[in-house]
């Protein structure tokens, strides 16, 4: 269920995320809100659902940024894989840590994209480091954003409520 109800939830972010990128500089400036979701999930899901469920944030993350299928799912389960590394290693419970690893994926998620793009595309059509500035200002702007993510996904959790730990299927 909870997978379910993270995609769904995904996609109305990611929704909200289209509308925002209209009215915050008409699309100059940027937000990936999907981003502290990733964030979420590897600090507080287990190592299946977290694993399916960053899949499923990739899906949607595929969907919306108009790269080669897949792409943005495979850097969604790297993402969730680095942060679950990072969260065993750092103390990161507090919104500040929070948004720092936020922000530190969304500019994984978007600098993964542009080097990964450049790596199979030709030099004419491939996107150029240039974009590294609006990605900074990208990773920024998550930042911000992501302790009202984290407040969402956080009343999402406990709207599901917490998992028997003996059951099995």
């Amino acid at each position: 269920m909870k997978p379910l109800a993270l995609f769904l939830l995904a996609l109305l972010l990611a929704a909200l995320q289209s509308a925002l990128s209209r009215h915050l500089g008409g699309g100059v400036v940027t937000a990936c809100l999907l981003a502290p979701v990733l964030v979420h999930l590897a600090l507080t899901a287990a190592n299946v659902d977290g694993a399916v469920g960053a899949a499923a944030v990739g899906y949607v993350l595929d969907l919306l940024s108009g790269t080669p299928k897949g792409l943005m799912t495979f850097l969604a389960v790297a993402a969730f894989l680095v942060v679950r590394f990072t969260g065993a290693a750092v103390d990161v419970r507090g919104r500040v840590g929070f948004a720092l690893l936020s922000a530190a994926a969304a500019l994984g998620l978007s600098a993964g994209a542009v080097a990964l793009q450049r790596l199979v595309s030709e030099p004419a059509v491939a996107p150029g480091w240039g974009l590294l500035p609006r990605l900074l200002v990208e990773a920024a702007v998550t930042g911000m954003a992501a302790p009202l993510v984290q407040l969402l996904v956080r009343r999402l959790d406990a709207l599901l409520g917490g998992e028997e730990p003996d059951l099995i299927g």
